[in-house]
């Protein structure tokens, strides 16, 4: 993409972004990576991670399951 600040721009989930990540062949690694800072915003592994609120909370689990999935990290515990 051109313009690199698309990628973590939290106020825009962008579909082609989203398109983009699904055929990326890091995908599951850039999930695990995306897991370790705290302030994680924008489309990350084809998710989309909101700044705050109950959506924030359901895009970290997306990523967690993802990360799981290829056998990087621990299986999301399902309140």
């Amino acid at each position: 993409m051109d313009d690199p600040d698309r990628w973590a721009d939290a106020s825009v989930d962008d579909a082609d972004l989203r398109t983009l990540c699904r055929g990326c062949p890091r995908r599951f690694l850039c999930a695990k990576d995306a897991l370790n800072p705290p302030g994680i915003e924008g489309v990350v592994s084809a998710v989309f991670v909101p700044k705050e609120g109950r959506g924030r909370t359901f895009a970290l689990r997306q990523l967690q399951s993802l990360a799981a999935y290829a056998g990087l990290a621990e299986q999301p515990e399902v309140p």
